[in-house]
C-alpha cells in the first residue's frame, strides 16, 4: 500500500483507552465513531505477486486476486486481524501460504464480508491482536452497521432540506449542581477548555431529545481526553432531564452559536 508508514490511528487508539477505563453511552459513541472513521493495516495476499515501484509503490496485476488473512481461533473459527499502524502489523511476522502484504482497509471494506451468511465461521475483527488487542464481534459488526445507516439517512435528511432536529439552549434546563460542575471542571482545565455551550437537541423524527454540549479550545485532542470526565458530571448531576449528552469539538459543528449563551467563556470577565 502506498504511504503506509504515515497510517496512523491516534484518535481512535485515544478513544479505545478511554472506553476500557470507563464504559458509558459517551465513550461508546466516540469508540465507534472512531472505529468508522479509521483506516486500518490490513493483512493480505494476492495470487499474483504485486509489482514495487521505483517510488515505493505497489501495482497490483489486473488479473490478480487479493485474499484477506484470516487468523484461526481454538474453535476452529477464523477472525480477520487489523492494525492501527505498521508498528502493531510488525509486532510479530505473520505466516501464510503466501507472501504478505500490508493493506488499507475501512470498517465499511468488512461489512459485507461480515453481514454474508455465508462467512458464518468467521467471527469478526481482531485489532491490534499482538499489542493492545480488542475483539470486535459480527454483533459488534451489526450494531455498527445499524449506526452507519442512521447516519447517512440522517445525512440524506439534511441533503434534502428534511432535518427534523431543532437545537435550543439548554439555560432553562441545566440543573446549577450540573453548571457548576461543568464551570469546575472548565476552570480547572484553564488553556484547555476556552468556551462551552450547552445545548437541548431534539430529534422530532424519533422522539427523543438530550444534551449536546460544544467544547472549544486551541488542542482537539486536549479537549477531547476532558470528555469522559464531562460525561461524569452529567451521569452524576444531570437530574431529571437525564444524563444523556453528545460532546462536540466547536470546529466540528456545523452551527452558529451566536444567538445561544455561553455557559462558560474565559475570555469574558
Amino acid at each position: 500500500m502506498d504511504n503506509d508508514e504515515e497510517l496512523r490511528n491516534d484518535k481512535l487508539l485515544d478513544a479505545i483507552a478511554v472506553f476500557r477505563e470507563e464504559q458509558n453511552e459517551v465513550t461508546e459513541h466516540n469508540f465507534i465513531q472512531a472505529l468508522i472513521d479509521a483506516v486500518f493495516i490490513a493483512p493480505v495476499n494476492f495470487s499474483e505477486p504485486p509489482i514495487v515501484k521505483d517510488d515505493g509503490g505497489v501495482e497490483i496485476p489486473d488479473n490478480a486476486q487479493m485474499q484477506l488473512v484470516t487468523f484461526e481461533l481454538e474453535n476452529g473459527n477464523g477472525v480477520f486481524p487489523v492494525f492501527t499502524d505498521l508498528e502493531a502489523y510488525n509486532t510479530q511476522t505473520i505466516e501464510a501460504d503466501l507472501p504478505v502484504y500490508p493493506w488499507a482497509m475501512a470498517l465499511s471494506d468488512y461489512l459485507p464480508i461480515l453481514q454474508d451468511d455465508d462467512t458464518q465461521n468467521i467471527e469478526g475483527l481482531a485489532l491490534n491482536p499482538f499489542t493492545n488487542g480488542m475483539p470486535i464481534t459480527r454483533d459488534n459488526i451489526a450494531y455498527i452497521a445499524q449506526q452507519i445507516a442512521e447516519q447517512q439517512r440522517a445525512d440524506e435528511h439534511d441533503e434534502a432540506g428534511d432535518n427534523e432536529m431543532e437545537i435550543m439552549s439548554a439555560e432553562e434546563l441545566i440543573p446549577t449542581p450540573l453548571r457548576y460542575e461543568l464551570i469546575g471542571i472548565a476552570d480547572d482545565a484553564m488553556g484547555t477548555i476556552e468556551s462551552m455551550y450547552l445545548l437541548w437537541l431534539t430529534n422530532n423524527d424519533a422522539n427523543t431529545s438530550n444534551y449536546l454540549l460544544v467544547v472549544d479550545g486551541p488542542d482537539r485532542d486536549a479537549v477531547q481526553a476532558l470528555y469522559q470526565q464531562i460525561a461524569t458530571a452529567f451521569e452524576e448531576k444531570a437530574g431529571d432531564e437525564g444524563s444523556a449528552v453528545d460532546i462536540v469539538y466547536a470546529a466540528d459543528f456545523q452551527v452558529d452559536l451566536s444567538e445561544f449563551d455561553s455557559l462558560y467563556n474565559r475570555t469574558l470577565g
